[in-house]
């Protein structure tokens, strides 16, 4: 929970609850943080790389352009579906991933 504290900035307060449930927790945890990395090596090897000289110097840049849509809605919905095979929870977590 964050409160605004006007000139002084933003305090931010960490709540730990106790439970009962860490055994049960586990294989979503891990399987949640496979999916999220799964994500991110999609989009990561959907990366095209442009190298471009930076005007008046003797530098060089990268560009990363993508080599898919990955704001379409056909990409999202592929990506998705190849998330959701063999995955045993509640589909709003590959959602979020």
């Amino acid at each position: 929970m964050c409160a605004h504290k006007g000139s002084q900035g933003v305090q931010c307060a960490e709540n730990s609850l106790k439970h009962e449930s860490g055994e049960k927790l586990l294989p979503l945890l891990l399987a949640y943080r496979d999916a999220v990395n799964r994500v991110l090596e999609e989009l990561w090897n959907n990366i095209e790389w442009k190298k471009e000289k930076v005007k008046g110097k003797k530098q060089w840049r990268l560009i990363p352009k993508y080599k898919v849509d990955v704001k379409s809605k056909e990409y999202k919905k592929k990506l998705r579906e190849s998330l959701l095979q063999g995955w045993p929870f509640a589909a709003h977590w590959v959602d979020s991933a």
